[in-house]
């Protein structure tokens, strides 16, 4: 019997399924709370989503030409490995981290649902169901960090530069602006320092994460 990750119809039909939740997730991003390019779990959409259907198209190819190609590319593979962590830490913050817990009715939206649940939930399980035994390099779980912490940086500096401009805290009228989420305002009760320790510990929690994938990944089939 074939291995899932060696049934090219199988991963065709899964992939089909993905790129339909994943152009759910994006039409939903733009429907969300404003402006969208503030928000992480957009990024991380839009991320998952363009390596989906780049990830369809390949698969689409090797089940007509029988070629893996697109697939096969080390630069693709690190890529998908890459938004499988952003998604990953998107499902993390937005089910334990944000007030709309996944426990609770208000993480159950339609946005909820595809952005936070769905979408992180069928790309995971496509990187374990998919890929190629052995495809993964170890350097992925390091070289995967550089987009999310690429957001927060850009984040921080952009919030830390206009508290300087405007005399040392934003206007309450303009947090929504600035401070994509609750725990990132440091105008209301946080500090610049609990906000970097807390993404720290998200970034080590996102390592562990990208281990877990690559020994997964390395682990042979019986």
């Amino acid at each position: 019997m074939k291995r899932f990750y060696e049934n090219t119809a199988g991963r065709l039909v899964f992939r089909i399924l993905l790129a339909l939740v994943a152009c759910i997730a994006v039409i939903l991003s733009f429907l969300g709370q404003k402006p969208i390019t503030l928000f992480f779990t957009n990024w991380s959409v839009w991320f998952a989503a363009v390596m989906s259907f780049v990830t369809l198209i390949g698969t689409i190819l090797s089940y007509t030409s029988k070629k893996e190609s697109i697939l096969d590319s080390n630069v693709f593979r690190l890529l998908k490995f890459a938004a499988e962590i952003m998604i990953f830490a998107t499902f993390v913050v937005s089910s334990f981290v944000l007030p709309d817990k996944l426990w609770t009715s208000g993480f159950w939206t339609l946005g909820g649902a595809f952005k936070h649940f769905l979408l992180p939930l069928l790309y995971i399980a496509d990187g374990i169901l998919c890929d190629p035994r052995s495809s993964y390099r170890f350097y992925y779980v390091f070289t995967a960090l550089i987009p999310p912490i690429a957001y927060w940086a850009a984040v921080i500096t952009r919030f830390v530069v206009y508290r300087n401009a405007v005399g040392g805290s934003i206007p309450e009228s303009q947090w929504n602006l600035y401070y994509p989420y609750g725990f990132t305002n440091i105008d209301n009760g946080h500090t610049l320092g609990f906000l970097i320790g807390l993404l720290g510990a998200i970034t080590v929690g996102l390592i562990l994460t990208g281990t877990v994938l690559y020994l997964l990944n390395r682990k042979k089939a019986d």
